[in-house]
């Protein structure tokens, strides 16, 4: 009997430990929440092959941000090492754009990063290219 309740009492202080130990999602940062990146492209809906991907990134105000840098990746969410990468080009009041060979259909991750002086914010966007 004291055995029992021995090993019940140790199972309780491990699962509250383990509860304990849980992560909890990491808050949005200041910059993150300071900006909106909406993702259009050419064509729309894109398919296999060439396409354009256009970036709107402006501040929690609706002002475009202009003059940062924006980096862009692409990755196959459903088989590894087929992505790409590169700069976004800046087209003018806070549109920025680049060109992307989606080689074959299904789910990507469009990836994108905004840098600008203290401004540094990393966005997920999920597309279908058919």
């Amino acid at each position: 009997m004291k055995k029992t309740l021995l090993v019940s009492i140790l199972l309780i202080i491990m699962a509250l430990t383990l509860a304990a130990c849980g992560a909890s999602p990491a808050p949005e940062s200041d910059s993150a929440a300071q900006v909106k990146i909406e993702l259009e492209t050419n064509p729309d809906p894109v398919v296999v092959g060439d396409a354009e991907l256009i970036l709107l990134v402006s501040d929690q105000d609706g002002n475009p941000i202009e003059g940062a840098s924006v980096d862009v990746g692409a990755d196959h969410t459903d088989m590894t090492g087929m992505g790409m990468h590169g700069p976004a080009t800046e087209q003018g009041n806070g549109k920025y754009a680049i060109n992307a060979d989606f080689s074959m259909t299904g789910n990507w991750k469009i990836t994108v990063y905004v840098r600008q002086g203290d401004l540094d914010v990393k966005q997920d966007i999920s597309i279908v290219v058919r």
